[in-house]
């Protein structure tokens, strides 16, 4: 597939996406300390900010497989991408460490990894062998060491020396490649399936059977959580669906929320967020400059639940508004400064 040709609902996905990480760094940085972490608004939070990252990296699978980008192409943008997690880390102080590595620096391993990818997905027998590793590795965290770290912030954020940033990039950070390469796969391996006017995710059984089994399992765990009084679903202390790090019963979930995302999208044609999509790296950056400044807000203006939430939406919509603008100024995006400096 030439570098050319776009399809229009993946760039609305990916800017869904990349707002959906917008809106919940925001309602992350104006939290009133009165809200209720059982609130509606928590929960309504809690669930899209757990697809917001699950649907960007799948996403990127997905461009990654159908990119015909030589190899010095991909090194020169994955070494990109960690200038910007540095970028983005400096600009966001109260968030990160300097050298924490993020979203940013995991897109880098992913380029870097990309020939792993593309053969885990090679073959029927490639595919259940990656399913098996990722099984395993999640059962040994769970019965013999948990080498996934804890589920402390700070503890995923400060980087000690250059071992602990590798295995933070490895296992322990806030988007490590074990497990999120999963993502990954997931949108490589549908990639694969894509033909120039076909639609980008196949509407067939193996598909709604998926769905069917994800949201079977998120019904029974949410029910076993009620009964026994446990914390279903939780950034960092979920019973059954955990955040960071990142456990068996999220990936389930994540995968099947983000399989439902795509349907919608795709069978509805909802396109509202092209615009974003296509300057979707942009924005990820940007928004973190005026949300670091303006970070206190809410402690100086002493904001409700309410007035915390219209900030969140208002600041999320203008993110939109600003992605129009970046399409008609294409030269001050990352992604035209990408495109220069990678052009064959």
């Amino acid at each position: 597939m030439a570098n050319s040709i776009r399809f229009r609902e993946i760039d609305s996905l990916r800017g869904l996406a990349v707002l959906l990480m917008v809106m919940v760094h925001a309602a992350a940085t104006w939290n009133p300390s009165n809200a209720s972490q059982t609130s509606i608004l928590a929960y309504i939070v809690a669930g899209l900010g757990g697809l917001a990252a699950p649907l960007f990296v799948t996403i990127f699978g997905w461009g990654m497989y159908n990119s015909k980008s030589p190899r010095k192409s991909i090194l020169i943008k994955a070494g990109i991408l960690l200038i910007l997690q540095y970028v983005v880390n400096i600009c966001s102080p109260q968030l990160y460490d300097p050298f924490s590595p993020g979203i940013l620096s995991l897109f880098a391993i992913l380029l870097i990894t990309k020939p792993v990818i593309i053969k885990a997905i090679d073959s029927f027998n490639n595919i259940l062998i990656f399913n098996g590793l990722i099984i395993a590795m999640f059962i040994i965290n769970n019965s013999l060491f948990e080498f996934q770290g804890s589920n402390n912030w700070d503890a995923r954020i400060t980087v000690d020396d250059a071992l602990h940033l590798i295995n933070m990039v490895l296992f322990t950070g806030t988007y490590p490649l074990f497990p999120w390469i999963s993502f990954c796969v997931v949108g490589a391996f549908l990639g694969r399936f894509v033909t120039e006017g076909g639609k980008t995710l196949p509407r067939n059984n193996t598909i709604v059977s998926l769905i069917i089994v994800g949201i079977s399992y998120c019904i029974v765990t949410l029910y076993l959580a009620v009964v026994n009084s446990k914390v279903w679903a939780h950034p960092s202390r979920g019973d059954y669906l955990n955040f960071f790090p990142a456990n068996f019963g999220f990936m389930i979930a994540a995968v099947t929320g983000v399989l439902i995302l795509w349907l919608i999208v795709q069978e509805l044609n909802l396109l509202l967020f092209e615009q974003a999509g296509k300057v979707s790296l942009t924005i990820y950056v940007a928004h973190f400059i005026p949300l670091t400044y303006l970070s206190n807000l809410e402690d100086e203006r002493n904001w409700t639940i309410m007035e915390a939430s219209q900030a969140v939406m208002l600041f999320t919509t203008t993110w939109l508004l600003f992605a129009y603008f970046c399409n008609r100024h294409q030269w001050l995006t990352i992604e035209h400064l990408i495109g220069k400096l990678t052009v064959r």
